[in-house]
């Protein structure tokens, strides 16, 4: 196991047991038919809306955009993500044997259980080391393209 990935999926599991996968704050029109009009208002200033239905944090939405992308690669990873879902979002989670059996998994030794949470965390790792990496390129313009092209529009400005 690495000791990194087991805290990032907790912190990612105990934010989906408190906030739900979605989150989000409810739409103004449902908050119309609650209310029947206008919900009343309150006293004025700043509002904190965490624990208040705004969702899981950004690290828990990076850490769950990982294991989705996990779930894509192939039958391996769609069985992986479930792991994930059964080893860190149930309060307890269900002992190790019985993972196994939901995961259809033909092997009862408690080795291969700990193999595929390594196996999880590799893939993991991987996963979020890439969507890091893209992120680096993309907002620091880094490689030929972005730099050719803030070349571009800068010429062009000077031109006009």
């Amino acid at each position: 196991m690495i000791e990194e990935m087991e805290t990032l999926l907790k912190h990612w599991g105990e934010q989906t047991r408190r906030c739900g996968s979605a989150g989000g704050l409810g739409s103004p029109m449902a908050t119309i038919m609650e209310w029947g009009g206008c919900a009343p208002r309150g006293t004025p200033g700043p509002r904190i809306l965490l624990d208040a239905g705004a969702g899981i944090d950004a690290v828990a939405q990076e850490v769950a955009a990982a294991l989705a992308e996990v779930g894509r690669q192939d039958a391996r990873g769609q069985q992986l993500e479930h792991l994930a879902v059964l080893r860190y979002t149930d309060d307890p989670a269900p002992p190790w044997t019985m993972q196994m059996h939901l995961l259809e998994s033909g092997s009862r030794a408690k080795q291969t259980y700990y193999d595929w949470v390594h196996s999880l965390h590799l893939r993991l790792l991987q996963v979020l080391a890439d969507r890091s990496g893209a992120r680096k390129w993309l907002t620091a313009g880094q490689g030929t393209l972005p730099q050719s092209l803030l070349k571009a529009a800068s010429k062009l400005r000077r031109v006009s």
